[in-house]
This record gives structure tokens, C-alpha cells and sequence, in this order.
């Protein structure tokens, strides 16, 4: 290739980037659901098991691991979630919280709340917070290890119809 399309191409990618973390780093209102608990032990996104005591989140556009603080707008409670999952499908849905976190929101007897979403950055989660986050969800795993609900399945009757000899 020759040098000028080298340039070109890293110049569109660089702009990209900017553009992908700008967006990212917005601040983000519209409508939350939570997951409920008997989606427990499920496969996210990331590759860990869904735990609805643990405060995460599912959000189509942040990255892996990226903790978000959630703000109720209409009760002005704040909650503290990591993403961990892609979603939610529904359009008119902006981002899904554990079940914890919905409990924590007030968003289980409605099952949908408006929120308003803002990314912490490394400035934010220094030291204290940081260290309160961690051990907050160590505290969860080490009580609540992923917790999985199955509905037990119907065993099959066998029949007792004797085959007629010919």
C-alpha cells in the first residue's frame, strides 16, 4: 500500500475512535427493566453466570466492565452497576439491571423506570469507591454463589398397553 492510503486509514480509525468514545462518555436517559431472578445462572454476554444478588447490568453500547452509576429519575435513587451482558432487544429500552439493582431503584413493582445513565471514569472510581464496589460483590459471591432456579421437569408415564401377539 502506499503511504497515502496508510494515512487515510489511520486517520478514518482515529476519528472513529474519537467518535465511539464521545458517544460513550454522554451521559444517557431513557427507560431500564431488570432481569428476573430466574434467569440465575445463565450465560451473559461476557461469559459469567448471570447472579441476580450481584449489581450488574446489560447495555448495547458500553464496553465490558464498565461500571455505570444508575439514577432513578423519579426517586433520585442511585445505584452502582458493572456491565457485564449485551441489551436489552427492546428498542424502547435503554439499558437492564439485576434484579438486585432493581430492588435497590424501585423499578420491581413497576417493572420499568426512566433512569439516567452516567459512566464512571477512572477520576471517579479511585480509591474508595472502587474498593467499596469490590468488596460489596465479593461480600454477594461469597454469601449467594450464583444461584440457579429450574422448574423441574414432568418425568414421562410409561405406558402399559401389552403389544398383541399375532
Amino acid at each position: 500500500m502506499t503511504l497515502q492510503i496508510k494515512r487515510f486509514i489511520f486517520f478514518v480509525l482515529f476519528l472513529m475512535g474519537m467518535f465511539v468514545q464521545g458517544n460513550l462518555a454522554q451521559n444517557l436517559q431513557g427507560k431500564a427493566s431488570y432481569y428476573h431472578k430466574n434467569l440465575s445462572g445463565r450465560k451473559t454476554y461476557s461469559g459469567e453466570r448471570y447472579n441476580s444478588y450481584l449489581f450488574t447490568a446489560a447495555h448495547r453500547k458500553y464496553p465490558m466492565g464498565t461500571w455505570l452509576e444508575v439514577t432513578n429519575t423519579k426517586s433520585g435513587i442511585k445505584s452502582y452497576v458493572r456491565v457485564n451482558d449485551r441489551g436489552p432487544y427492546q428498542r424502547r429500552l435503554l439499558i437492564d439491571v439485576s434484579f438486585s439493582a432493581a430492588k435497590e431503584l424501585g423499578i420491581v413493582g413497576a417493572g420499568i423506570a426512566p433512569v439516567h445513565i452516567r459512566p464512571l471514569e477512572d477520576a471517579d472510581l479511585r480509591d474508595t469507591l472502587l474498593s467499596f464496589l469490590l468488596q460489596r460483590d465479593s461480600l454477594i459471591l461469597r454469601e449467594h454463589p450464583y444461584t440457579v432456579y429450574v422448574k423441574k421437569a414432568k418425568k414421562k408415564k410409561k405406558s402399559k398397553r401389552k403389544k398383541k401377539k399375532k
